[in-house]
């Protein structure tokens, strides 16, 4: 059976990544994830048992409009489970790998780790996204664990400004309202569902995200909280901000593509100002790195497991159909199965330096 999965976002999808045999349908359960934002739709195929968990699913993405980067959230969302989920990038790829080689980039963090954020106030505005179905946490044990309290903020904090400007002036705005934000309810970092800002404010997030983390105030997007708890980490270690991206693409060479609309302008060599790629308004950052050491990190929604591995920047790219901001990143072919058979949901922390050691170094 052949299920479709389209963002009403993403609208520049038409066709299908690519063709496989009707007998291959008609033996397994196929999903077409055609974009991002898809992932809440999969699991109404699960409520309604038009797909089963017991049965491994083939999950077929492109290298566009985000549609690997939902597959990575819903590969996590079925692993949690128990379940057995195959991303195909072509025909061909229908075998599903030994995932045991990956268990070594994903390890318990260290107490130093998950401690560094001790005794702060990270505030969520409005809920996570409804796409987030791998990334949720619970409140408890981020303040059992890492002593973290997580504070839930009411979206009409920032929907109450109203119909903004649809330019800059709009966006910084928004940029203030989440620093008064940041000041009423004393947080040491913030994450906003911000594509609900589309439909209330007309205008986007991705300057008051960029700008927060140039500041040296962890700021995230969607309502990520494992995300921002990656953040925070980050520059508790490292002192350096980091990039929130999705995986676009992912090569068996270890190449990555790493995309998404806002990043910190501290991050960058130069940038430009555009709109957000998935509803085409307000202001988004097309931003461009200095190619050299990076450090890719994520925490589990657990919190019991921590990507940390080094990378190198090798060039930046722009197309119109991926979020603004496109890096390429020059990883190992066992970070790229990682990503593909065992990744720790979708979004992903980059950070300038090789900082890898610094999370396991006792």
């Amino acid at each position: 059976m052949l299920h479709t999965l389209c963002s009403e976002l993403h609208t520049e999808v038409s066709d299908m990544p690519f063709k496989v045999s009707d007998s291959f349908i008609e033996e397994n359960q196929v999903i077409a994830v055609l974009s991002g934002g898809t992932e809440a739709k999969f699991v109404e195929l699960l409520q309604t048992k038009a797909i089963d968990l017991k049965r491994p699913i083939y999950l077929m993405v492109s290298g566009y409009s985000n549609s690997l980067a939902a597959a990575l959230e819903m590969v996590s969302y079925i692993r949690m489970r128990n379940g057995i989920a195959k991303i195909m990038q072509h025909p061909k790829d229908v075998v599903f790998p030994d995932v045991s080689e990956t268990d070594s980039l994903t390890r318990q963090p260290l107490d130093k780790v998950l401690n560094s954020i001790k005794n702060q106030r990270l505030g969520i505005v409005g809920k996570s996204s409804d796409w987030l179905i791998a990334s949720q946490v619970n409140y408890q044990e981020v303040l059992n664990t890492m002593h973290c309290e997580i504070v839930d903020i009411p979206f009409e904090e920032v929907s109450s400004l109203g119909v903004v400007d649809p330019g800059m002036k709009g966006a910084e705005a928004i940029y203030q309202r989440l620093k008064e934000i940041i000041a009423k309810y004393k947080l040491d970092g913030i994450t906003i569902r911000c594509f609900d800002l589309f439909k209330t404010v007309k205008n986007t997030g991705c300057i008051a995200i960029s700008k927060l983390n140039d500041e040296g105030i962890p700021a995230g997007c969607e309502g990520d909280i494992p995300v921002l708890l990656s953040l925070m980490i980050c520059k508790q270690i490292t002192g350096e901000p980091g990039f929130m991206g999705n995986p676009v693409r992912v090569q068996q060479d270890g190449q990555i593509l790493l995309a998404k609309c806002t990043i910190a302008l501290k991050m960058t060599k130069k940038h430009e100002y555009t709109t957000h790629f998935e509803s085409g308004i307000g202001v988004a950052i097309h931003g461009e790195l200095e190619p050299g050491d990076y450090t890719l990190v994520k925490l589990s929604h657990d919190m019991k497991r921590l990507l940390a591995v080094n990378v190198k920047v090798t060039r930046c790219q722009y197309e119109q159909n991926m979020c603004r901001t496109q890096v390429w990143l020059q990883s190992t072919p066992i970070v790229s199965q990682y990503l593909l058979t065992s990744p720790l949901s979708n979004h992903h922390i980059l950070i300038k330096g090789h900082h890898a050691a610094k999370f396991w170094r006792e």
